[in-house]
């Protein structure tokens, strides 16, 4: 196709060079000669060869004038049209759970063969796509691929295997449109899944399809089966030397396990107990039992049973188990396992320390360093070990030993103490800071914490959130005098706890990475406010060292799956190690403070302030077998898709553009010229006669 074919008629141009290169003459050589006076005159006859020369000029300058003319004629190269698919072709979207509770019995293989068979049950003239559920995410295996080559899905089924994570249906279904693409056809879309209870959301309304979207349901599981699994282990309520773990059992007959108890990967308890059924009544049943053969920590251990939703829940305690100071590994493990053996093991972390609280001045002979010593000195619950520095001598040192941070004035601090602070703040610590006189806006520690001049104005307190631990006498803050106050501006995920009778907030809540921070914004100083002088400030401070350390032990736990803080920044680095040793993140990679664990079990997290363990556990929703009940699965095979937006542009096949290859010509014509110009330099030269 052209815009300009009558231009085509140039190609009658070609005869020319033709017609040159044949009648083109040979320029004669002259020779010199010594005289013709002896020769004898004739006439002779002179005949001219016609024939083409120069071959290579001769193709160049016809493919020239074939570009020239082409151009102007300006060609056209069609789009090519794609065939339309058939407009009753579906798509069929096999989404497979591979959630933990998908590796009880058989399910995993029975969910296998379902999919095999939907497979094979697709239509010639269809397409299907494979998806992974599990967790906070549904994962592509296969695109979406014509029925016809059904077996690479067939093959990257296969490779499926099942994870640790659990399946949320509410958040599969309201992300359909995400992982589904767009457009597409009507989509059909199999879930095959156990149905389990515990998969359902909170809200009901997202389970709502997508527009133009089908739903079967292919149930996988094997009925009311049962499943006994470990919810949690930790330290027993009011006893810090004592140890308990929870026991669900949804078998409605009562069941002998073995609880073994494990600390630091040493076995120092074995407790043989009777799981409750689950179908009896809410109920007390007191067990007695010995002392683990070899052990010598358990004195009497203690078992309660309750029954809730249909699960019975048996709490075993240890007691009198002793803990030396430092972080402790403890693993309760069920003997025999069951057909979900990974719901049987728990693991816990569980830190036994002697607090100690570094306190850290511009002057340790100054007011507030003097009241914030008397006050924590004279706490005795928690009781803390006061050690005090001064803010000078904070660049080296390590910070990890420390329960509890106290500065009495964070610009006094240098840089590189601001930044070691705040690593510390980041993996896990704790710290209690008050502003002084003046405030530094680069220290890290007060990012995004805008702080005003001081003036003379008087005030009180205006509203205090009584709801905090750390405030329970909130009635007293309303006594406290304020003689100096200044603006301050907290940053958007800062929690105000205080804030006196003009909105300007007094404490301040900030969480940074794993730790936490609890900020007053005024100095302690006689100056400024009378706080120091009332019994307030011991309480105070009291409950403000019990909530940032948590004086109990502190546990480190979190779930498969779950995003973690690690506490690791760009600046201190760090390690992470796997239940199995091997390096999860390495030096390099470790500028972020998110981890996503997907293994059961210790975690060791290698930092510029010393090594942490996390334990690692699957969610115990995942253990809950029961399915949904028939109704819950009626009305959401009931519920509406969403209402599809008029596409009417998407009925009509667009109109294919034409592309134009006249600049391609062009271009080509501009190097023919070129080596036109050269050829013809070659082979044209006149030969001239060389003078003697």
């Amino acid at each position: 196709m052209f815009l300009a074919p009558a231009f085509l008629f140039g190609l009658l141009a070609i005869g020319v060079p033709l017609w040159l290169h044949r009648v083109a003459r040979a320029n004669p050589t002259q020779h010199p000669f010594a005289s013709l006076m002896l020769l004898e005159a004739s006439e002779t006859q002179r005949t001219a060869r016609r024939t083409l020369r120069y071959w290579l000029l001769l193709a160049t300058r016809i493919l020239l004038l074939i570009a020239l003319v082409l151009a102007f004629a300006g060609p056209q190269l069609a789009a090519r049209i794609m065939p339309q698919p058939d407009a009753n072709a579906q798509l069929h979207a096999i989404v497979v759970d591979t959630s933990l509770s998908m590796q009880h019995g058989t399910r995993w293989q029975r969910a296998l063969q379902e999919a095999e068979r939907v497979i094979g049950q697709v239509p010639s003239s269809d397409r299907v796509m494979l998806l992974a559920g599990s967790g906070r995410r549904i994962s592509v295996v296969s695109e979406s691929t014509p029925a016809s080559n059904a077996g690479a899905v067939r093959a990257s089924l296969q490779a499926l295997k099942p994870g640790l994570e659990r399946l949320d249906y509410g958040y599969a279904m309201s992300t359909a449109n995400s992982w589904l693409g767009s457009p597409r056809p009507k989509v059909v879309l199999h879930l095959i899944s156990d149905m389990q209870r515990s998969a359902a959301p909170l809200r009901f309304a997202d389970l709502q399809l997508p527009a133009q979207t089908q739903l079967e349901m292919h149930d996988v599981s094997d009925g009311a089966a049962g499943n006994i699994y470990i919810t949690d282990a930790s330290r027993a309520p009011r006893d810090t030397r004592s140890l308990q773990a929870t026991i669900g059992s949804s078998i409605p007959r009562p069941q002998q396990r073995d609880v073994i108890l494990r600390v630091d990967d040493k076995e120092v308890a074995r407790k043989n107990v009777t799981l409750a059924a689950a179908t009896v009544q809410p109920e007390i049943v007191a067990g007695e039992g010995g002392n683990a053969p070899g052990a010598g920590l358990i004195l009497q251990p203690t078992v309660q049973s309750t029954t809730r939703s249909g699960t019975s829940f048996t709490t075993v305690t240890f007691s009198d188990v002793n803990l030396n100071a430092g972080a402790h590994r403890i693993e309760v493990v069920l003997e025999p396992a069951d057909e979900l053996p990974q719901d049987d093991r728990y693991y816990a972390v569980i830190e036994q320390a002697d607090p100690t609280a570094l306190l850290i001045s511009r002057d340790a002979n100054a007011d507030d360093s003097a009241y914030f010593a008397a006050a924590i000195g004279a706490l005795s619950a928690p009781r803390l070990t006061i050690e005090q520095r001064a803010a000078n001598s904070m660049d080296s040192g390590r910070l990890g030993k420390y329960s509890l941070i106290v500065i009495a004035d964070p610009s006094a601090l240098s840089g590189a103490a601001a930044r070691r602070i705040h690593s510390y703040v980041a993996a896990g610590g704790a710290v209690l800071a008050t502003l002084g006189e003046t405030v530094s806006n680069d220290n890290p520690l007060l990012d995004e914490l805008n702080v005003g001049e001081a003036r003379n104005r008087t005030g009180k307190v205006g509203e205090v959130v009584s709801t905090h631990p750390v405030l329970r006498e909130a009635a007293d803050w309303n006594r406290v005098r304020f003689f100096r106050q200044r603006s301050v501006r907290s940053a958007a995920d800062d929690k105000t706890l205080i804030a006196l009778d003009d909105g300007t907030p007094l404490l301040i809540e900030r969480s940074l990475g794993a730790g936490r921070m609890l900020i007053l914004t005024m100095p302690v100083d006689r100056r400024w406010n009378d706080l120091a002088i009332h019994p307030l400030f011991v309480h105070f401070i009291g409950a403000a060292a019990n909530y940032l350390t948590q004086a109990e032990a502190t546990t480190s736990s979190a779930l498969v799956g779950a995003t973690v803080t690690t506490g690791l920044t760009a600046g201190g680095g760090g390690q992470i190690f796997d239940p199995q040793g091997r390096r999860v993140l390495g030096l390099a990679q470790s500028t972020t403070d998110r981890l996503i664990p997907e293994q059961a079990g210790f975690y060791e997290i290698r930092g510029s302030e010393g090594a942490r363990w996390l334990a690692v556990n699957v969610d115990a929703r995942e253990s809950d077998l029961a399915t949904l009940p028939p109704d819950f699965v009626a009305r959401w095979q009931a519920l509406r898709p969403q209402e599809s937006a008029p596409a009417a542009a998407a009925a009509s096949t667009p109109e294919a553009m034409p592309k134009s290859l006249g600049p391609w010509l062009l271009w080509l014509a501009a190097a023919l010229l070129l080596a036109e110009v050269l050829l013809a330099n070659r082979h044209l030269a006149i030969r001239r006669e060389v003078p003697k």
